[in-house]
């Protein structure tokens, strides 16, 4: 059941290795520790998701021959670039071809709504970055396995099937498997495939719960215009929200 605790605490354990994983340059520290009980979590996988197993054997078989040395070299050239990054993790870009743009704004809020909003000086990057709006999901999951009180739990859930339905499942999964295809993916296309397959479980465990559907990535890049057409500047800041000054 959705509001089980054991599966709420695994839930709570992916969503924070894809923080470790998407949201800054992992440590070799962290990604060697993931060969501890690896067999077993690529087995004991294999009957719900064919992708979350290619994804736990494609990690284990990386960092068994090449180790974890590497493996920042690549985050850095997937998503940050030393010129020019392969993909663009953030959700305003994903959609629209701008970075500060209509889903940032809906991003924050919904953070302010939740008391989750970002401290000035706190984090430099937009809060429509895959990492944070994983950390979002963590967050929302620790919400809900911290309270006793059925009413409130059943608020959290009905809090990340938003998040979920309105922003990481709308471009998320997509996002993932173009990481999995990127050029200079080699560790990364295995945590892809970790990640679609996450997501694709999440979307079925909220079927019935939030908004009835989840918009498509067509018809929002219709709405918002085409990134391919997009000839003006890639940082165009979100214009204020008049009802909050």
């Amino acid at each position: 059941m959705i509001g089980d605790r054991e599966l709420a605490n695994l839930r709570q354990k992916y969503y924070g290795l894809f923080v470790k994983l998407f949201w800054k340059e992992p440590d070799s520290e962290f990604l060697l520790s993931l060969l501890e009980g690896i067999a077993e979590r690529e087995k004991g996988s294999a009957q719900s998701s064919q992708l979350i197993y290619e994804g736990w054997k494609d990690i284990r078989i990386y960092l068994e021959k090449k180790g974890a040395y590497e493996v920042e070299n690549e985050f850095v050239q997937l998503f940050l670039g030393p010129h020019e990054a392969e993909l663009i993790p953030y959700e305003s870009y994903y959609l629209t071809g701008r970075m500060f743009q209509a889903p940032l704004a809906a991003v924050r809020g919904f953070l302010k709504e939740v008391g989750l909003e970002k401290k000035e000086g706190q984090l430099p990057e937009p809060e429509d970055t895959l990492g944070f709006e994983l950390e979002i999901m963590n967050w929302l999951v620790v919400k809900q396995t911290s309270t006793e009180d059925a009413e409130k739990e059943e608020q959290w859930l009905e809090k990340q099937a938003r998040f979920l339905k309105e922003h990481l499942l709308v471009w998320g999964p997509a996002f993932a498997q173009e990481v999995e295809s990127a050029t200079h993916a080699d560790f990364y296309k295995g945590a892809g495939k970790l990640l679609r397959g996450f997501l694709e479980l999440e979307k079925q465990l909220f079927h019935d719960r939030g908004p009835e559907k989840i918009e498509s990535l067509q018809t929002l890049r219709k709405r918002y215009g085409s990134r391919k057409e997009w000839k003006g500047p890639l940082f165009e800041p979100v214009p204020e929200n008049k009802a909050d000054s």
